[in-house]
């Protein structure tokens, strides 16, 4: 099978060379023949996925990392079946997938916040988390962003940023966002590079890169914080700010309006104000002792 997912690999590749998907694919494939081995797609069958499910239940692999490596799976089988109809994916939903424990968005507090930017005084480095704060940007967001896509000579100063699957979409820049990008921009290096974060090499900054810097200024900052929880920390105070859900959800990227409305479940204002309003009617509520 090895042959069959390099092309399938390579074909990615093609289709989207500026994404990571294909790295992705890559990997979790190579993982699946370890568990299963090197056979024909056709030989796999559905009690080869079940070993290769509890394989990674067994050694403490998340849910969610195991529904990805399955959605390979599957990936994988639909480029085959356009080459052999009779294929067919050993792959099923109801019996395979693994359930995933529902974990709400936890923005990051605001002292925190303070305390991990007051660390911060490489001008690369605070533009690139002020735009994962700021303007909800993905960690991959951030390291594949090219000269070519910013707007910042508009009336509102805006990116395009390049989100899962290749999907492009229009941020703006706070004040805040805008301030740091152009300072940084000020200072970098005039190379060939069109990639706006550029490595001491002069090159496209890996997300892996970008990561070790936010672990390096957490620890300095004496704190825990991820680049995921900035993101959620936009969601959150622009759902403060009253900002309409439909537009959280296109400013996010988010592909369907359920991903968006987990925010309003973390932080639904609608229900606190209800909650309190009955307490104020329940008797012995209001007191400090019961």
């Amino acid at each position: 099978m090895l042959s069959e997912i390099e092309r399938f690999v390579n074909w990615t590749r093609r289709r989207s060379p500026e994404a990571r998907t294909w790295k992705d694919y890559g990997y979790d494939l190579r993982f699946f023949i370890e568990i299963v081995g090197d056979r024909e797609p056709a030989e796999i069958t559905f009690k080869d996925i079940d070993q290769f499910v509890g394989v990674q239940s067994e050694n403490g692999f998340k849910p969610s990392t195991i529904n990805r490596r399955l959605a390979s799976v599957v990936s994988l089988y639909g480029f085959l079946a356009a080459e052999s109809e009779d294929l067919v994916c050993p792959v099923i939903v109801r019996r395979h997938h693994v359930r995933e424990h529902e974990r709400l968005p936890r923005p990051v507090p605001d002292e925190d916040l303070k305390r991990f930017f007051a660390v911060i005084t490489d001008k690369r480095d605070r533009a690139m988390f002020l735009l994962m704060l700021r303007c909800g940007l993905r960690i991959g967001e951030v390291a594949s962003l090219q000269l070519t896509d910013l707007f910042l000579d508009e009336e509102y100063p805006r990116i395009v940023a390049r989100g899962k699957g290749s999907r492009e979409r229009g941020v703006y820049l706070s004040k805040q966002a805008e301030t740091a990008l152009r300072e940084y921009l000020a200072e970098r290096p005039s190379v060939k590079s069109e990639f706006v974060f550029l490595s001491y090499l002069e090159e496209g900054l890996s997300t892996t890169s970008i990561h070790n810097r936010l672990l390096k200024y957490r620890e300095m900052a004496g704190i825990q914080i991820t680049a995921h929880r900035l993101r959620h920390s936009f969601a959150n105070d622009m759902l403060n700010a009253d900002a309409p859900i439909t537009s959280i959800q296109k400013l996010m990227g988010h592909r369907w309006i359920e991903s968006t409305q987990t925010y309003v479940m973390a932080n639904d204002k609608q229900v606190c104000a209800d909650y309190y309003a009955a307490c104020e009617k329940l008797e012995g509520w209001i007191y400090a002792h019961p």
